[in-house]
C-alpha cells in the first residue's frame, strides 16, 4: 500500500491508502526485499520472476563495484 501525506507544522495528514502493486513482491528470505530512496520519490524492489522457466535464477545475484569509477574511466579513454 502507499499513501500521500502532508505535513503542517507539528499535525501529519495522510491521504487514504492505496494499493502500489497488485503483484505481491519476491520472498527471498531477506529482511527487507525493497528501499526508498532518500528523496521518497523511487523504490528498489525485489519482484517476482514472471513465469515458472525464469523462477530457476532467483538464486543469481549481480553486484556492480566501482561503476562510477568504470564509466569515468571508459569515457575519460575516448577523449
Amino acid at each position: 500500500m502507499v499513501a500521500s501525506y502532508s505535513v503542517k507544522g507539528d499535525s501529519f495528514a495522510p491521504d487514504k491508502p492505496q494499493v502500489w502493486t497488485e503483484r505481491r513482491l519476491a520472498n527471498v528470505g531477506l529482511s527487507r526485499n525493497f528501499d526508498l530512496a532518500p528523496d521518497g520519490k523511487r523504490i528498489a524492489a525485489l519482484m517476482p520472476a514472471e513465469g515458472p522457466e525464469d523462477q530457476k535464477a532467483q538464486n543469481q545475484v549481480i553486484f556492480l563495484q566501482n561503476f562510477f569509477d568504470e564509466v569515468r574511466r571508459r569515457t575519460a579513454a575516448g577523449k
